[in-house]
């Protein structure tokens, strides 16, 4: 009985207490280092969500992260311009996050970050052979957790294009990442029917699938012009590709993004062709039946929707980058005071989590 509540208290300590408490005693360690405990406090309902925000200043090419430790969002962030004192080359980029866990990537290297642990590991650099005449166009990048094997696996298209014709002819190079052998594996693959993938706003793995928006040109335009065509997909555990098909009543001006809504696959649409601007979310009720699920709206002096916080509050970039929330049902728009000379911001909405991401530790 002492046990049980002795664990239960344990389960309600935030990630940091937990890793000073670890030191108490050897069965604390023990438990706290245990696979089962680190589950159920991954998932326990006192483990609330934390904002990240990710700010890039395209002049200057700095960047910083924000993380509000504050589940009401009203302390001021603590902000890093490194990565727990581990300094990236570049500007990194956030491909996801899976479990507490974050993906960075640059144009160099790849790594994965567990800010709650404050552990850091790069994963070794893929080099795919490149067909002659090729030149890497871009990277895009899945993340998550293969429930099959308890491993968490990194996937990677990397996009060529013919040097000497730029715009008629790409070619994708799949490499898988098992974080349990430290090691990418080529994947063969036929992507020939994606045009373009797009890289999700946030996480979109779900029930061991990760999900990609991807799009076609369209050449009957005399401008670059994407329209969303399917959803690619990648199973983690029987490592295979396939694709479903989007909502087909998506205008093709609307920018959208790929994001989990009420535990669900959907589509963001921002709108922003007129002044006062739209946000419709597209749910995926099952695999190819889209249903608008709401819209929002009318937003006037938004720059762009970034994603969803807890009561279906939604954070907005003013055109003056200011960091808002905005809540729907009140119509009532909260600064959350944190803005600055940068653009191209993202947020991500996870929970601090003990998982482990140190080679040779149990994943």
């Amino acid at each position: 009985m002492l046990e049980d509540m002795t664990i239960e208290i344990l389960l309600k300590l935030p990630v940091k207490s937990l890793l000073r408490f670890k030191c108490v005693c050897k069965y604390w360690y023990t438990l706290i280092r245990s696979s089962t405990f680190v589950k159920k406090h991954l998932h326990h309902q006192s483990n609330n969500a934390r904002l990240l925000v990710h700010y890039y200043n395209c002049s200057t090419l700095e960047y910083s992260f924000a993380f509000f430790q504050d589940k009401t969002l009203a302390t001021f962030p603590l902000v890093y311009y490194d990565v727990d004192g581990v300094v990236i080359p570049n500007n990194p980029n956030i491909f996801g996050h899976y479990d507490g866990i974050l993906g960075l990537y640059d144009w160099d290297s790849i790594a994965l970050w567990n800010p709650a642990t404050r552990e850091f590991r790069f994963l070794p650099m893929p080099n795919p052979d490149i067909p002659p005449r090729f030149s890497v166009l871009e990277h895009k990048f899945g993340f998550g957790l293969d429930h099959t094997t308890n491993d968490y696996k990194v996937v990677c298209i990397r996009t060529y294009y013919y040097s000497e014709d730029y715009e008629d002819y790409h070619s994708a190079v799949i490499v898988l990442f098992h974080l349990s052998t430290n090691s990418w594996r080529l994947f063969e693959a036929d992507l020939s029917r994606v045009t373009y993938v797009h890289e999700s706003s946030c996480s979109t793995c779900l029930n061991g699938v990760y999900y990609w928006l991807t799009s076609v040109l369209d050449k009957l335009e005399f401008r670059t012009t994407y329209f969303y065509n399917k959803i690619l997909t990648f199973d983690l555990s029987n490592e295979v590709f396939g694709d479903i098909p989007g909502p087909q009543d998506i205008p093709k001006l609307n920018l959208g993004n790929l994001i989990l809504y009420d535990e669900s696959i959907s589509v963001m649409c921002f709108d922003q062709r007129e002044v006062e601007k739209y946000v419709d979310i597209w749910v995926m009720k099952e695999e190819g039946c889209w249903i608008k699920e709401l819209t929002i709206g009318p937003l006037v002096d938004v720059g762009k929707a970034l994603g969803f916080w807890k009561n279906g509050e939604l954070f907005l970039e003013t055109i003056t980058l200011k960091l808002v929330l905005y809540n729907p049902n009140t119509q009532e728009i909260k600064d959350l005071q944190h803005d600055g000379p940068y653009d191209m911001r993202k947020i991500f909405v996870y929970t601090e989590s003990l998982v482990s991401i140190k080679e040779g530790n149990e994943c």
